[in-house]
């Protein structure tokens, strides 16, 4: 009997050992899937390397490799920043730098939270990628596949 618990253990603990750590590489690949799907004539654009302050409203941190800037009209652009960025969490205020009235692929950005003691806490310096076109709906796939891999 005891031979026989002891592999069902080390099964059952491989099993929660996964179910912690999120599968990255997996979340990139069904966010890259998402987003090669194609879109409407009318809202097809390639990425685009700057975009100008005044064409979006806000800014949507989706986890610490993506942020959603939101724009007039419904418009929306995912940035995939360069690498992950330590310390940035949802609910932060993003602090960027910006030169010539637009941000730009390789510009960089800190978060910035105050908490309850009045205390701001910052991130680490985070630097933007590409900014790529996509819709409501590839954003909710977008979501979908960052929060399935973090169950």
């Amino acid at each position: 009997m005891r031979n026989l618990l002891l592999p069902i253990i080390v099964v059952l603990a491989g099993c929660a050992g996964e179910a912690v750590k999120p599968d990255y590489q997996a979340q990139e690949e069904s966010i890259d899937e998402i987003l090669s799907q194609p879109l409407a004539e009318t809202e097809y654009a390639e990425q685009i390397r700057c975009l100008p302050t005044y064409s979006y409203d806000s800014v949507e941190i989706l986890d610490n490799r993506h942020v959603v800037f939101k724009g007039t009209a419904n418009k929306l652009w995912l940035n995939r920043l360069r690498t992950r960025c330590t310390g940035l969490r949802r609910n932060d205020t993003l602090k960027f730098d910006v030169r010539n009235s637009q941000l730009c692929s390789l510009d960089s950005f800190q978060a910035i939270s105050l908490n309850i003691s009045g205390v701001t806490r910052t991130s680490a310096t985070c630097s933007l990628g590409n900014f790529t076109p996509i819709t409501r709906e590839q954003l909710d796939g977008v979501k979908a596949a960052l929060e399935s891999g973090q169950k």
